[in-house]
């Protein structure tokens, strides 16, 4: 149902496409002929084939997605940690969010596609975000490397399971238009193999990293096939090749190609049953045999061919048995296989060269050093070392590897500063005027020994992989407001000082409650409000305890917040209290007194519903109860029989049905756990199939459209079929429909919030249907695939 839905949309925007262009370009004068003026026929030509054949190359003529989600998701953490959102609300354009977090940064996973200028995330709509992701980690999936071919396609290699929801593992192949290429699947076994490096030639995908049969199949397709450190793949379909060299030892970590040979570099001792220790020489196509090379003493970790040169870096410091004497960096003649004679006076102090790059005639070095220079230096192909000092600076001074795009170099590592400048874990830098450049994609982690690449994509995006798992970090503590359509952050922020709890939205305005004694760099108790349009802080600002507050609702003219409150503005209000939306007063004739804490709060005809941890209020009511919204006297309550019972938590009121649910248990007259149906406004029961585990489950909240009521909570399971976090019944008959995002196991769904055909969900959230999440995820009504 899912899938014809998605293409009906797809059908629907393409017919609407076709549509404007058959009505308008026989309208079109033909002197207008300038491509990229909406006026000229030829705008209208270049928009039909754009969007006919889905080109999302650069250009002045827009691309309309057809059926394919868009939003970028940003998540929220604290001390780099996964966060999570406690409320939430939608309106003019804006989410506002509220929760434990310090930090936002846009998921992408260990791949990222940024503009080329500034570093920041491209948009979904333009070019689609990778969505990198492991299973078997944290979320995310990392790049180690990735390379592409003649025809645009990039190639990535890592730690993986899934690219754009798809299972793929560690090694993927993605379309020029930034999308998963399907007919390409190696079909990698799972295992605990590091894959360092790989490369495209001739129709072909070489990889290398610490695989062997010892550890297993590298893959069972076609059939059980081992290798040795290195490997081959058909670059069309995935499928690996006959080329099999026997590399005996712990990894390969590098590869080079002079078109003809494959180099290889790493920690192992033999190659095709002979010794060769460190570097190896296999010809592309019979990996078999064994051609003899330069041996150094130590490993190596990078290889760079030019003009017949090969440049090794390691942890080396001689080779051929001692007779050339080489600090970590070394090139040899490939004709007569012999060292050269460069870098036999440069001496480079620390751990190891991790990566080097060659522009033009400038050879940039990478690693754990501290001499020449901390971290990375530049020299000639000869090693006279300039001056240029890049003064590094952070916890570490390590950069770990290298990409050269046209005139730009890239350097990742573990590092905060460059040159005083902000440049968390990478950099750009002009390479002919030796200028650190405004680029700064704001990596969320820092890329280690083997992740870190950066590779032209379109004229105006690059792709950045890595260790990072996000990017655009931002620090925003506990309030934001993003981009309802993009999901970008805005720039507001007016950085209340701890939790932002409980929000509302009426008549224009946004009331805020939590733990916040400051905001807007203005003295507040807890509550504030702000005209949506200014960004203004009004004068409202009621006395409450900190997060006393569980629920707040408007209705006609009033607002009634509920929680845990024993007093407002230093006047006894036992938990349940009507305030004025201007003037921070309260209505003292306004009197339930309730026994126990007031969780959420409906208004339907006229009458509050009330429900809670309370069982009198005043009268007998066992967690749910109608007042009257002007007085607050006791109205009525249902007649089940409440058994394990601790609290409600939410009340959600659809076609004269009350939905209740928290930790209880009911015995009579519908026997469950946390779910119960109403009829109003008596408060009759309802039968329903459907309940959930335990008293230990529950909703949070609710939203409804058409067909559907959404709920979300603490929640693995519903009626025995198996939900995580969140579920959807049908709006007529209250059963439970096929409607599942699969949120990973342990999610919780603090507020849900339907705009549209989307649904927002809030809460603690690590990933959804196998892509990286965290806090808010946004979802199709329909089918539950995410944006």
């Amino acid at each position: 149902m899912s899938l014809n839905f998605g293409y009906m949309k797809s059908f629907l925007s393409f017919a609407f496409i076709l549509l404007i262009y058959t009505v308008t370009s026989g309208c079109k004068p033909p002197e207008l002929e300038n491509g990229c003026d909406p006026n000229s026929r030829s705008f209208l030509n270049l928009l039909f084939v754009k969007n006919l054949t889905t080109d999302r190359s650069p250009s002045c003529v827009p691309y309309f997605e057809r059926g394919e989600p868009s939003f970028l998701s940003y998540g929220v953490f604290t001390f780099g940690s996964p966060a999570e959102v406690i409320t939430a609300a939608i309106a003019k354009g804006k989410i506002y969010i509220g929760g434990f977090f310090d930090q936002m940064a846009a998921l992408t996973g260990g791949g990222a596609y940024v503009w080329s200028d500034s570093g920041k995330p491209v948009a979904s709509t333009y070019c689609p975000q990778l969505e990198v992701f492991d299973e078997s980690l944290p979320g995310y999936g990392t790049i180690n490397q990735a390379v592409m071919d003649p025809a645009g396609n990039l190639y990535i290699l890592g730690k993986f399971t899934h690219i754009q929801g798809y299972p793929r593992r560690n090694l993927a192949k993605i379309n020029s238009k930034c999308q998963l290429d399907l007919s390409f699947d190696a079909r990698l076994n799972p295992s605990t193999t590091i894959y360092y490096d790989l490369l495209y030639l001739d129709g072909r995908i070489f990889f290398a990293g610490d695989f062997q049969s010892s550890n297993g199949a590298i893959t069972n397709f076609p059939s059980t096939t081992f290798r040795e450190h290195v490997a081959s793949v058909n670059a069309i379909t995935g499928q690996i090749e006959d080329w099999a060299p026997i590399v005996s030892g712990t990894d390969v970590k590098c590869l080079a190609t002079d078109g003809s040979f494959i180099y290889i570099g790493g920690e192992f001792t033999t190659v095709n049953s002979n010794p060769s220790a460190y570097l190896g020489k296999i010809h592309k196509i019979n990996g078999s045999d064994f051609y003899s090379i330069v041996t150094p003493n130590g490993n190596v970790n990078t290889l760079e061919i030019k003009d017949g040169i090969l440049y090794l870096g390691g942890v080396f410091s001689s080779l051929n048995s001692g007779a050339a004497v080489r600090s970590k960096l070394a090139a040899i003649d490939l004709t007569s296989n012999t060292v050269t004679s460069a870098f036999s006076s440069l001496v480079i102090a620390g751990n190891a060269v991790f990566d080097i790059a060659i522009y033009n005639d400038q050879l940039f070095v990478a690693g754990e050093i501290s001499t020449p220079r901390l971290g990375i230096f530049k020299t000639d192909l000869t090693g006279t070392t300039p001056s240029p000092d890049y003064a590094l600076d952070g916890i570490f001074q390590y950069v770990y590897k290298l990409s050269i795009i046209d005139d730009h170099l890239f350097a990742f590592g573990m590092f905060e500063t460059v040159r005083t400048l902000d440049r968390k874990y990478v950099f750009q830098l002009h390479i002919p005027t030796d200028v650190v450049t405004q680029f700064n994609p704001k990596l969320f982690n820092a890329n280690n020994t083997f992740n870190g690449v950066a590779l032209k994509m379109k004229d105006n995006v690059i792709f950045l992989g890595g260790g990072f798992g996000a990017i655009d970090t931002r620090a925003q503590g506990y309030f934001a407001e993003l981009d309802l359509q993009t999901g970008v952050p805005t720039d507001w922020n007016p950085e209340p000082n701890d939790l932002v709890s409980t929000m509302l939205i009426a008549e224009n305005r946004l009331y805020l409650h939590g733990q916040f004694s400051l905001i807007n760099n203005t003295v507040r108790q807890s509550t504030a409000a702000f005209d949506l349009d200014t960004k203004s802080l009004l004068a409202w600002n009621p006395i409450f305890q900190a997060s006393s507050i569980e629920s707040l609702v408007y209705h006609q003219n009033s607002i009634y917040a509920a929680g845990v409150f024993p007093d407002v503005n230093s006047v006894p209000v036992n938990r349940i209290a009507k305030l004025d939306p201007i003037a921070s007063t309260f209505d003292a004739n306004f009197l339930a007194n309730p026994n126990n804490t007031v969780r959420s709060l409906q208004v339907w005809n006229d009458e509050l519903y009330v429900a809670g941890q309370f069982t009198t209020i005043p009268n007998v009511a066992v967690h749910l109860a109608k007042l009257n919204r002007f007085t607050g006297a006791f109205q009525s309550t249902h007649s089940d029989t409440f058994t394990s019972n601790f609290s409600a938590y939410s009340a959600f009121v659809s076609d004269n049905r009350l939905i209740l649910s928290g930790q209880y248990e009911t015995t009579a007259p519908y026997a469950g756990f946390g779910l119960s149906f109403y009829q109003l406004p008596d408060l009759t029961s309802i039968p329903t199939n459907g309940t959930l585990p335990n008293t230990s489950e529950f909703v949070r909240s609710m939203d409804q459209n058409d067909n559907r009521i959404y709920l979300g909570g603490f929640i693995s399971s519903i009626g025995g079929n198996p939900r995580n976090g969140i579920f959807s019944l049908d709006r007529q008959t209250l059963t439970l429909n096929s409607w599942d995002p699969k949120l990973e196991s342990g999610s919780a769904i603090r507020k849900i919030i339907l705009n549209g055909n989307a649904l927002y969900a809030f809460g603690n959230i690590l990933n959804a249907n196998k892509r990286y999440r965290i806090g808010i995820v946004k979802l199709d009504a329909d089918s539950g695939f995410l944006y």
